[in-house]
């Protein structure tokens, strides 16, 4: 099952990403991004694919939540390689993303690997960024090895990030703004128990964007060249 969702969900985002560019004269920097992040779904669908019997797994929507600030935005964010988007400044959650997958029972050694870049939009300079000038907008990036919190059923995963480089990762069928979630938004202790990521230079090295690079030629010669 989760092989036959999996690939479902690659054309569907295929076929999103890559609409706005198959007219004449839309082609871009961001085409080249979008294909980029495609990549990179593909790749973190298979990675949980690997080594996985399907019936074990359920394949979930991916969420992330800042609780920094107005002045701030999680950039990008990956779990385990499969890309969450963008967290705006408002905080209250980023847009779902499809997919990754979470073990039917809950183990207490179950953890994922999150990176991820935080904007700093204290600074901006609003002259420079409305002309699609970035330069006064700083960004930190960490990486970090963190335990999923106990589940009793595998539901969305939320991904939440703090100030200081701490983050959280809970499966939750109830949402962020929800009562019934997990963290709550105004929980002043909410830090207190997250996971403190290591600062690095970029979300991934050159040999790590060789080796996607490598993994998206394998799928575009399994599913073809949509360009």
């Amino acid at each position: 099952m989760l092989k036959r969702y999996c690939d479902y969900q690659k054309l569907i985002v295929r076929n999103k990403l890559m609409k706005p560019f198959q007219k004449k004269g839309r082609l871009s920097w961001f085409h080249t991004v979008a294909m980029s992040l495609l990549a990179f779904i593909f790749t973190g669908c298979a990675s949980f694919q690997a080594g996985a019997g399907e019936d074990n797994f359920t394949p979930v929507g991916l969420t992330g939540v800042q609780h920094i600030g107005r002045d701030f935005n999680i950039s990008d964010f990956y779990v385990n390689g499969a890309g969450g988007g963008n967290v705006g400044r408002g905080g209250g959650g980023g847009g779902t993303v499809c997919c990754v997958a979470l073990p039917n029972q809950w183990r207490p050694d179950l953890t994922v690997e999150v990176r991820w870049a935080v904007g700093d939009w204290s600074k901006e300079n609003l002259t420079e960024t409305d002309h699609g000038n970035y330069k006064s907008i700083t960004f930190e990036r960490y990486k970090a090895r963190v335990p999923v919190e106990k589940y009793d059923a595998p539901e969305q995963v939320y991904v939440h990030f703090f100030a200081g480089g701490k983050v959280r990762v809970v499966s939750s069928s109830p949402g962020s703004l929800s009562k019934l979630h997990p963290i709550q938004r105004n929980d002043s202790h909410a830090a207190d128990i997250a996971t403190v990521g290591t600062p690095i230079d970029a979300l991934f090295t050159p040999e790590e964007l060789d080796e996607i690079g490598r993994k998206r030629e394998a799928n575009l010669k399994k599913y073809g060249d949509w360009r």
